[in-house]
C-alpha cells in the first residue's frame, strides 16, 4: 500500500475510503480529523499505514495485515459501544480499550438489575449514569488525559489511585461470574461513597479501577487510599458466601510536569504489581 500526502478530495492509500472516511467522517468528525492529521505528520513514503495507525492511537505494534483485521474490530466496538451509551466514544479511547481487553481475554462487566437475598450484594441498574461512566470503554485514558492538561494549565496538584481486588479469581470461583460481577458494582459503590464529588471513578481493566483525584497532592492520596481500604474491607464482610469481605491493593502516583498520561499508567500499574509481590490488602506509592 503505497502512501502520499493527504489532499483534497484525493484518498491517500487503499482502504481509506472504506475503514477510515465512510465509518468516520460524518458520525465521529473529531476523530476522523485525528486520523487525518496524523496521516499528514507521517513520512510521504509510509508502506504499512494501518500498522502505523494503530501504532500512533495506542503503542501497538502490527503487521498491516493484523492492523487491519484489528481496526475492524475496533470500529464495530466503537458502533456497539457507542448504541449502548447513546454518545459518540473517541477513536483514541476505544482502540486502547481493545488491546487492553484483548489482552485481558476478557468483556465489559455486565450489571443485573435484579437483587440478590436480602443479605448479599445490592445491584445498582444499568442505567445509573454515573456507573455507565465507570464502565465506559477507554473513560480512564481520556479523562486522566484531560485532568493532566487541566492541572499542567492551572498548576494543580493531580493524583491518582489505582486499585486492584486481591485473589479475584476466588471470588469469582465461589460466587459464580455473576455474583462476582456483583461484588465489583459493590465496590464501586463504596468507592462512591468513600471520594469527593469532584474525584473522577473508572474500570482501568476487569477487576481494577483507576481514581483520578483533581487537585489532591500525595499524602492526602494515601490518607484516601487507606480509608477506601478499610471500608471496602469491613463492608463486604455482609456479602454471603465471602465472610471474611474481600481485600484490595492500591498504588498511589502524583502526576509530574512532564508526565504523560500513558507512561505515568505504566509506572502506576509497575507499583501496584511489584506491591502486590511483597503483600496484599496495603497501599502503595510512587
Amino acid at each position: 500500500m503505497q502512501f502520499k500526502r493527504i489532499k483534497m478530495n484525493e484518498l491517500p492509500f487503499d482502504g481509506f475510503k472504506e475503514l477510515i472516511e465512510t465509518p468516520l467522517a460524518s458520525k465521529d468528525p473529531k476523530s476522523f480529523n485525528t486520523i487525518r492529521r496524523l496521516f499528514l505528520d507521517l513520512p510521504s513514503d509510509l508502506q504499512n499505514p494501518f500498522s502505523a495507525l494503530i501504532s500512533n492511537l495506542c503503542g501497538k505494534e502490527l503487521p498491516n495485515h493484523d492492523a487491519i483485521t484489528h481496526w475492524r474490530q475496533i470500529l464495530e466496538n466503537k458502533k456497539t459501544i457507542e448504541q449502548k451509551l447513546g454518545r459518540t466514544i473517541g477513536i483514541q479511547a476505544v482502540t486502547v480499550d481493545h488491546f487492553e481487553q484483548n489482552a485481558n481475554n476478557e468483556t465489559f462487566l455486565s450489571i443485573s438489575p435484579q437483587r440478590q437475598s436480602q443479605n448479599s450484594v445490592s445491584v445498582i441498574k444499568s442505567g445509573d449514569e454515573w456507573i455507565e461512566r465507570v464502565y465506559t470503554p477507554g473513560y480512564h485514558l481520556e479523562k486522566l488525559k484531560e485532568e493532566m492538561l487541566r492541572a499542567k494549565r492551572y498548576k494543580h496538584a493531580l493524583t491518582t489511585i489505582l486499585l486492584d481486588v486481591d485473589e479475584f479469581r476466588r471470588v469469582n470461583d465461589t460466587l459464580t461470574p455473576k455474583g462476582a460481577d456483583q461484588v465489583l458494582t459493590l465496590l464501586v459503590n463504596i468507592v462512591k461513597k468513600t471520594i469527593r464529588t469532584v474525584d473522577i471513578m473508572t474500570r482501568y481493566s476487569g477487576d481494577r479501577f483507576l481514581l483520578i483525584l483533581p487537585n489532591t497532592n500525595k499524602r492526602e492520596a494515601q490518607e484516601l487510599a487507606e480509608r477506601i481500604r478499610e471500608n471496602v474491607s469491613q463492608r463486604t464482610k455482609r456479602v454471603e458466601g465471602l465472610p471474611n469481605g474481600i481485600t484490595i491493593t492500591l498504588s498511589v502516583g502524583q502526576c509530574v510536569k512532564d508526565d504523560t498520561s500513558i507512561d505515568f499508567l505504566k509506572r502506576l500499574v509497575t507499583v501496584l504489581e511489584d506491591g502486590k509481590k511483597k503483600k496484599r490488602n496495603a497501599v502503595y506509592s510512587l
